[in-house]
């Protein structure tokens, strides 16, 4: 099976599995893939479920989630109760900040020790904060766009060059 059958295999098969379990497959068959698979993924959608997960993993509420991630709030409920699938902007969201947990795990462990690092929990820190490389805003306010995203991807790598203002 291809690494695109095998991501978009994940999502088909995580409609009828239990929510966390679920997310979990996702999460591990769509972060590290190829980018076309990850196209495809996105394509088809996320099951709603995720979001419930990446929010325990970051320590939010499924509410705060949805709010962060400028997701409508009773069309993803909607969904994560009837176990479909989110559209492909939603999932694209997700996505990026998932991807951003990974970027932030990478920077740690380059830097040293990442034993008992918690990457989701203190990306959910710094995205709730205001940031003075964003005049005050928060990186949360940047999620709704694809450029705001990457701004955001940016300031993340900066960190870890040491040339974060």
């Amino acid at each position: 099976m291809s690494g695109a059958q095998t991501a978009t295999h994940a999502v088909r098969g995580a409609r009828g599995t239990s929510s966390s379990l679920a997310s979990t497959v996702v999460i591990e068959k769509v972060v590290g893939a190829a980018p076309d698979d990850r196209i495809q993924v996105i394509r088809r959608g996320f099951p709603a479920g995720v979001v419930t997960h990446l929010a325990d993993e970051m320590g939010w509420t499924r509410e705060h989630a949805i709010d962060a991630l400028k997701l409508k709030r009773s069309t993803v409920l909607r969904k994560i109760k009837e176990h479909q699938l989110l559209d492909s902007p939603d999932s694209e969201r997700l996505l990026s900040v998932l991807d951003m947990i990974a970027q932030v795990q990478q920077i740690v462990a380059r830097s040293g020790d990442a034993t008992g690092f918690d990457a989701a929990r203190w990306l959910a820190t710094w995205l709730d904060a205001p940031c003075p490389a964003l005049g005050g805003q928060k990186p949360t306010d940047y999620l709704d766009t694809h450029e705001g995203i990457q701004v955001v991807r940016n300031l993340l790598s900066q960190m870890e060059s040491g040339a974060y203002a």
